[in-house]
């Protein structure tokens, strides 16, 4: 598929959740901004960079899935699985090797930036062994 095709879709998934499409590093926002009359204005926004090819891609469906997806209100770890849970399942192509591996890495990291921090007097949460969020892990990095 071009990277046109890949662009028009994460458009579409973003107009359809009502999320505004931002240039940027990879990131998702929830928006809330109280007026003096006291309406609340909710707004969901994703910042990414253009859809170039299939990792830009994958990183677009992600960001989504922090606002849309299942998981959200997990730990960091467990909501960062449910994110690629949900790129994986809405991509309209499979990832190749390679894109798999780099999502790997993404997902590494956080693990990494757990394991630097297991030393606190409150560390991050680690999913334990058997956790689905290791088999994700797993497939990814294959």
């Amino acid at each position: 598929m071009r990277s046109e095709d890949l662009d028009v879709h994460v458009t579409a998934l973003c107009a359809r959740h009502g999320i505004a499409r931002c240039d940027g590093r990879g990131r998702a926002v929830r928006k809330r901004v109280r007026h003096r009359d006291g309406r609340v204005e909710r707004s969901l926004e994703i910042r990414i960079p253009p859809v170039r090819g299939q990792v830009s891609y994958f990183v677009a469906l992600h960001e989504i899935g922090h606002l849309v997806g299942d998981g959200r209100s997990g730990r960091r770890l467990e909501k960062e699985a449910a994110a690629w849970r949900y790129a994986l399942r809405e991509a309209l192509v499979e990832p190749t090797d390679a894109t798999r591996r780099r999502l790997g890495r993404r997902l590494r990291s956080y693990v990494s930036w757990a394991q630097l921090r297991a030393r606190r007097r409150r560390p991050p949460y680690l999913p334990p062994a058997g956790d689905p969020f290791w088999e994700l892990l797993a497939w990814l990095e294959r």
